[in-house]
């Protein structure tokens, strides 16, 4: 009977794995998406059923503990190894030259939001920024090799994570955009009292809709994009801010994201994480009498994980790499982020980028009373 068991656990948790191989698009249905999320958690008990098949001297089902065990394990060691995998050559690391991409403007004002939050932020930006912008992070002299830009991304819990840690974290590690997922008008203005404006002038922040998943996603930044707008994709989920930032390294597009969350639509989910391409896309609608970005940088809650295989579609559709990955220190887990001993499980939020921008180093951090931990990231372009 045990030996039977140990067959029926170790044939669900193959079909369990194989779900990482199905067609992009196939995973927009629950539960799916949250199981493909737990592959990695199969380690545990696969452990624990090799150890009692080697026990109780069940060979045959031992071996098949031990391939499952090393494949899921292989899948980890990507991270620090870059084995081969089922990605395409747009996910690979290099310093290759972007082509050049554009901005949609389709069905959208060329106008920021003018919430008084916004105006606010705003308010004598241009003397802020003279105090504060750092030339050789964000417009190097020449002589420079390369741009490097510090950058941080953070789920806020439905507006509830705490405004002076969040601005502790931007001044400490010296960062120089900021995107923020689930934010309402009381964070807003919570951190524009604790001395955001004074560290990272500029807001852009999606309008609130019907379809805003835990709240609004905004976009901080310590240089003054030269465009903004609020509202880039049409989807059902939270607005997706973006700014156009000139350095001498190239323009960048920036971008705050948080497709929805599978338990608001599976499909929705599927939808807004396979519009993320567009961010990157060569045929968006260019920005009138601007040059096209040279890079695309897309920071948010992605609610899914290099296993989900919509999510590896929309990096091969938009030529985009996963910093975690590129990085190869290691897998960043950033939920949840809870005060009990449990540590973070699965890795759901993303930096990710377009080729030409190279990963310098990467952490997590964490927010009191948000239940994702933030990403901190150091790019060079």
């Amino acid at each position: 009977h045990v030996n039977t068991l140990l067959w029926i656990l170790l044939g669900l948790i193959a079909l369990w794995m194989a779900l990482r191989f199905l067609p992009a698009g196939a995973d927009w249905h629950r539960p799916l998406v949250e199981l493909i999320a737990l592959i990695d958690l199969l380690t545990a008990p696969l452990l624990a059923i090799l150890v009692c098949a080697i026990v109780i001297q069940a060979w045959p089902q031992s071996a098949l503990a031990l391939i499952e065990l090393t494949l899921v394990t292989l899948w980890r060691l990507q991270y620090r190894f870059h084995l081969p995998s089922p990605m395409s050559s747009g996910h690979r690391d290099g310093l290759q030259s972007n082509n050049r991409h554009r901005t949609d403007t389709s069905n959208q004002s060329d106008t920021d939001a003018d919430s008084p939050e916004s105006q606010q932020f705003n308010q004598d930006m241009h003397d802020s920024a003279r105090v504060h912008t750092k030339p050789h992070d964000l417009a190097p002299a020449t002589s420079h090799p390369a741009l490097s830009l510090r950058v941080m991304t953070l789920n806020c819990r439905y507006g509830k994570a705490d405004a002076p840690s969040i601005l502790e974290q931007v001044q400490s590690q010296n960062v120089d955009v900021l995107a923020l997922q689930e934010v309402n008008s009381t964070l807003l203005t919570h951190l524009r009292k604790a001395g955001m404006r004074r560290t990272l002038p500029y807001l852009v922040e999606g309008p609130q809709t019907k379809n805003d998943n835990g709240g609004r996603n905004a976009l901080f930044s310590r240089q003054e994009p030269i465009w903004s707008q609020p509202a880039v994709l049409d989807l059902e989920a939270s607005a997706v801010p973006l700014m156009l930032l000139r350095t001498q390294a190239g323009t960048i597009r920036v971008a705050s994201v948080h497709p929805r969350s599978p338990q608001r639509g599976a499909k929705q989910w599927g939808l807004g994480i396979e519009r993320l391409a567009q961010l990157s896309s060569e045929n968006m609608e260019a920005v009138p009498d601007m040059e096209s970005p040279a890079f695309t940088i897309i920071m948010g809650d992605c609610n899914a994980n290099l296993h989900h295989p919509t999510f590896r579609a929309m990096l091969e559709s938009g030529r985009l790499r996963d910093t975690s990955l590129s990085l190869g220190c290691g897998p960043h887990p950033t939920f949840p982020h809870c005060r009990a001993l449990l540590p973070p499980l699965i890795e759901i939020d993303h930096i990710l980028v377009s080729q030409g921008i190279r990963v310098k180093s990467m952490k997590t951090t964490g927010v009191p009373d948000s239940d994702h931990y933030g990403l901190l990231t150091e790019l060079c372009i």
